[in-house]
């Protein structure tokens, strides 16, 4: 069985269209519809906003369906000059980048890595080639925080240079599939680039367009 969280509503709507719904539940906050897409297993529900929300949808996932995997999708703003709105960024590590105990334990106790597994990755990699997405592979960096000053983007550079967009979910998901040993991946669409200062595109236009992309991303997964 695959679990889906998913960060937009719009997304989760979009996803559950793919859907053959068998049963809905709520549990807390978390309203889960599991189900089949095409013949695969599925489990689906919105992750909510920041790395509480998204820690606990995941872990309720988790605890409520036999889960072989779970995929995150979601939005994220791009940190790399010559990435563009709509673009998809595919995990091969998450990173908790606000996580810090480094005036205890040196650079050691700065930020939480969660590696992806390259198989993940290779198919993911071969699902955007298929449905022609423009994408990169790298380092989704995770923090409780909208970026919006120039110096958030600096610190965060400066502490992990490697990061190719930044978010507020994708770490935590990634360290409670961590707890419960099961593999994970990310992706994230780009709904702005730091470097660009005419992101055009009015956010509800991009909201459905990123919807669409990732609820096509997913029905492919399952085929």
């Amino acid at each position: 069985m695959i679990g889906i969280l998913c960060a937009m509503e719009s997304e989760l709507q979009a996803i559950l269209k793919y859907m053959e719904i068998e049963s809905e539940r709520q549990i807390a906050t978390c309203k889960l519809y599991r189900g089949k897409i095409h013949e695969q297993e599925v489990i689906a529900c919105l992750a909510g906003i920041g790395k509480c929300s998204a820690s606990m949808s995941a872990t309720i996932l988790l605890m409520e369906a036999p889960v072989e995997l779970v995929i995150n999708v979601g939005v994220a703003g791009g940190l790399l000059e010559n990435q563009q709105v709509l673009d998809l960024v595919i995990s091969n590590e998450a990173i908790q980048a606000d996580f810090d105990t480094s005036p205890l334990d040196g650079e050691e106790g700065l930020g939480l890595r969660y590696p992806i597994e390259p198989a993940l990755i290779q198919k993911a990699e071969s699902i955007a080639q298929k449905i022609g997405i423009p994408y990169q592979t790298g380092v989704i960096a995770t923090q409780d925080l909208f970026m919006a000053r120039q110096s958030d983007f600096d610190t965060l550079k400066q502490n992990f240079p490697e990061s190719a967009c930044s978010e507020m979910e994708g770490g935590a998901i990634a360290q409670v599939c961590s707890a419960f040993h099961t593999p994970c991946l990310i992706i994230r669409t780009l709904s702005d680039v730091v470097f660009h200062h005419d992101n055009p595109m009015e956010f509800s236009a991009f909201a459905q367009k990123a919807s669409e992309q990732a609820a096509k991303f997913i029905n492919e997964w399952c085929l």
